[in-house]
């Protein structure tokens, strides 16, 4: 079959093995709609590479590793194009879609993968995938409205089961509506407005990530974009900590989501960091952080030092009783509810059911300014 023949040119490797795919193809041992089929899946095959690396791996060539995917998704692409005199439509929709999605993942193609997304719509205003990918562009260039505007065009596409033709008419796969609605309630907490309607934004971006999860509650980004929409609500509709439980929650999930795939996400744990942060559970945080730093993430061993001093000081202010002199010491404890008893009763199992009496003594800024806006999101490039 062609596939496997495909696969074995492209396993001898080197850099020249995606032009002598072309050439096995074009010259003559393979040729029209079944030649096309085999370079289009050699062209998802090196895009489905390409999001791993994205998503999943923090190598020092990293960027030299998903130049070459996109080069290859590119060019198995555009052999496709050239296997027959006249490709048919879905076959150019479908190329050029992987094209762009492709080019969308290098610093700088945006404006390209621009056109070859708007170039496979107008082939075919019904491919999901491309809507998809072209908000995701919109979203990297920071154009939230247009990035809004595609991903409710995927979703309402998707129909009232959420889910629609991931590619085109002779070629038939699925793809879900939930892709849709976690990148929907991403945009939708990140666009700048007034409170109102950012309240109102912030709420219905964690609807639409709860959504998401019902969906398909196995796919990982799913349960991480929730636990970034709770954030998101605790910040800036009511500050209720039920909220970050419930981020926690979704984070939890997550993690086991993706544990079930092989895989690791370092702002998972930077965000779960975050969270638990906010939650006083310094402990679960510094695990947090340093899970983030192990992926690959600077920024985690950045946040584990910093809540690493945290917890010293709150320490020593504790083992130094706030540094106050005795005689405010006693001022403040003189005034304390009848029936209270000290932490040491309290260790000591000695309380006999009454609480502790405490006093506000002085207060360490922790000087956190957490922006829901910037919380670092799974999926978009």
């Amino acid at each position: 079959p062609l596939w496997r023949s495909w696969r074995a040119i492209l396993a001898q490797g080197g850099s020249d093995s995606v032009v002598r795919l072309g050439s096995w193809l074009i010259g003559g041992m393979a040729k029209g709609a079944a030649a096309a089929a085999a370079a289009l899946e050699g062209a998802e095959a090196s895009l489905a590479e390409l999001v791993d690396l994205e998503d999943y791996y923090f190598g020092p060539d990293k960027d030299q590793k998903k130049k070459n995917a996109a080069e290859t998704a590119v060019a198995c692409a555009d052999t496709a194009l050239t296997c027959a005199e006249k490709p048919t439509s879905a076959t150019s929709s479908k190329a050029n879609c992987i094209k762009g999605r492709a080019l969308s993942y290098l610093v700088g193609q945006e404006r390209l993968a621009e056109e070859l997304l708007s170039k496979a719509l107008k082939l075919d205003p019904q491919m999901v995938a491309a809507w998809n990918a072209l908000g995701e562009v919109y979203w990297n260039q920071q154009n939230y409205a247009q990035a809004r505007s595609s991903f409710e065009q995927a979703l309402e596409l998707c129909g009232p089961n959420a889910a629609a033709r991931r590619w085109a008419h002779d070629m038939p796969s699925v793809v879900y509506g939930d892709v849709s609605l976690r990148n929907l309630s991403m945009v939708l907490r990140a666009i700048e407005c007034e409170d109102l309607e950012k309240s109102n934004n912030f709420a219905a971006g964690l609807q639409r990530a709860k959504e998401a999860t019902v969906l398909d509650a196995s796919d990982p980004q799913n349960w991480e974009t929730l636990g970034n929409a709770y954030m998101g609500e605790f910040f800036v509709n009511g500050k209720r900590y039920e909220e970050l439980n419930k981020a926690l929650i979704a984070y939890a999930r997550a993690e086991s989501a993706y544990e079930k795939l092989g895989k690791r996400n370092p702002f998972l744990h930077l965000n779960r960091g975050e969270a638990a942060k906010f939650l006083e559970d310094y402990d679960l945080a510094l695990k947090s952080y340093a899970i983030a730093k192990e992926i690959g993430a600077a920024k985690g061993g950045d946040e584990y030092d910093k809540v690493s001093e945290l917890v010293k000081r709150l320490a020593g202010m504790v083992e130094r009783k706030g540094d106050l002199k005795a005689k405010r010491l006693k001022e403040l404890t003189a005034g304390l509810p009848a029936g209270t008893c000290t932490l040491a009763q309290l260790r000591s199992k000695e309380s006999g059911g009454k609480s502790v009496g405490a006093r506000v003594v002085s207060i360490l800024d922790r000087k956190d300014r957490w922006n829901p806006a910037t919380c670092l999101q799974p999926g978009c490039a």
